[in-house]
């Protein structure tokens, strides 16, 4: 099956999957989102189009080596005057004719344009691929990115949620306390403001994560009128080992294994292929040529002749008789020497030549930006990593912090307003720690993007 209508097919298939909802509801894991992407995003689309095209146009460079054949044929039927060959007259008549013959030609030099062009095709096909293969590590990557925003949001909505239960059973606690008598009225006052409060922040983070949600939802490609439901993934199972890197080794090896950097070098190739092709305008050019064919006509007839040699009459002569008689062939042979053509050939080495230039300072652009990316990647990687062991010893000093303070104000050693700023506290660190490792996880998919080593295949989130 052709490779296009193949994915043609994988796509409606898929869209059919998604358009069908389960129970109201579309379950999407995270490596389902990544497979979605890959099979809807247009980007991706075009790059492999694009491929397909370039392997078209290699077909078609190295088809300029064959002899081309051709083959021709015509039937034809003539009303008028023509002269009678035995009346010696010019006479009204219809005559019928046809004709066919087979004709080719090669190219046997042509200044090592046909050389060139076939080379340059190839390099840019090379440079198609390499460019279909970033733009698979660019979905993937986008799609992570926006995926982990999710998880993220998520995990707030977990923690706010957890705070907010936290709160309301303060609040009963508080409650029995003024009923007693062991507590002011303005401390039950005072907790129902926290318990609003906190529902204001369950709100903002349910909105956060609609939010990230549609984004996804719009970098998937999927019906925005559907529901979809993005599987969670625990924070705390993700694997958070740190890796070790060296700045220079990476730099090396960004510019070695980044498909868009080779994408780059294959495209300066096939620029110095056009220079040569332009160049061959100024060579001499030889081709060689042929062709074979035969005839019919009514009006070609054989004489009759008596004994004396008068013309008594004519037999025409057989179909089947003149086109074996009426073969014909030729050969030709054909040198063309370029002398003016109106500065065409200089203008197109000049342009050719500026293309390649242009092409050399992408190149040196591309690589700046690269060493930018793999620095920047490096030093966040660093932050990430520090603010993992960070929060966790904020996050398990702010949960004994909240306990003894808890403690302390069951006992009355304490009071609301410092017990409410140790579970704010709490909950900030829990936040905190949330962000990190996601932001870790996240920072170690930076890494692999900009070094070009991140692959679609490989399993999407390291787990523990």
């Amino acid at each position: 099956m052709n490779p296009t209508v193949h994915k043609t097919l994988g796509i409606v298939a898929l869209m059919l999957l998604v358009a069908i909802p389960a129970a109201g509801q579309n379950r999407i894991s995270l490596q389902d989102a990544v497979n979605i992407a890959l099979e809807r995003n247009i980007d991706l689309i075009k790059a492999g189009n694009q491929v397909e095209l370039s392997e078209r146009t290699v077909l078609r460079e190295k088809g300029d080596f064959l002899p081309s054949l051709r083959a021709s044929a015509g039937a034809n039927r003539n009303w008028g005057l023509t002269f009678d060959q035995t009346s010696g007259q010019l006479v009204t008549e219809q005559s019928d004719g046809f004709n066919m013959g087979l004709s080719s030609d090669i190219n046997l030099f042509n200044g090592f344009a046909d050389i060139a062009s076939l080379r340059g095709s190839q390099y840019q096909l090379e440079s198609d691929k390499l460019t279909l293969e970033r733009t698979e590590q660019a979905v993937f990557f986008d799609v992570i990115q926006a995926y982990l925003q999710v998880l993220l949001s998520q995990e707030q909505i977990g923690i706010q949620t957890e705070n907010l239960e936290s709160q309301q059973q303060q609040l009963r606690r508080i409650e029995e306390f003024v009923r007693l008598g062991a507590r002011p009225v303005s401390d039950q006052y005072q907790q129902e403001a926290t318990v609003a409060s906190v529902e204001l922040n369950v709100l903002d983070a349910e909105r956060a994560l609609e939010l990230n949600e549609s984004r996804l939802i719009q970098i998937l490609e999927l019906d925005p009128l559907l529901n979809y439901e993005f599987d969670r993934i625990d924070s705390e199972s993700l694997g958070l080992d740190v890796q070790s890197y060296d700045l220079d080794a990476m730099l090396t090896q960004s510019l070695e294994s980044r498909a868009d950097v080779r994408a780059r070098e294959f495209l300066i190739m096939a620029f110095e292929q056009d220079i040569r092709e332009a160049k061959s305008g100024r060579l001499p050019s030889l081709s060689l040529s042929g062709s074979a064919g035969t005839s019919y006509s009514s009006q070609r007839v054989e004489l009759l002749r008596d004994d004396m040699g008068t013309v008594i009459g004519t037999n025409e002569i057989p179909f089947s008789d003149q086109l074996s008689d009426n073969r014909s062939g030729r050969m030709s042979l054909n040198l063309s020497i370029p002398l003016f053509n109106r500065f065409a050939t200089r203008t197109n080495v000049h342009r050719t030549k500026i293309q390649y230039e242009n092409s050399q300072l992408d190149m040196e652009n591309l690589k700046q930006t690269v060493a930018l990316e793999v620095r920047q990647a490096y030093l966040d990687y660093q932050t990430a990593a520090k603010r993992l062991d960070v929060t966790e010893k904020q996050l398990r000093a702010a949960q004994q912090a909240e306990a003894v303070e808890q403690e302390r104000y069951n006992v009355g050693a304490s009071t609301l307003v410092e017990l409410t700023q140790a579970r704010a506290t709490l909950v900030d660190a829990e936040s905190q720690r949330a962000q990190a490792i996601f932001q870790f996880v996240f920072q170690s998919k930076v890494i692999d993007y900009y070094l070009g080593v991140l692959n679609p295949t490989d399993s999407v989130l390291p787990a523990q």
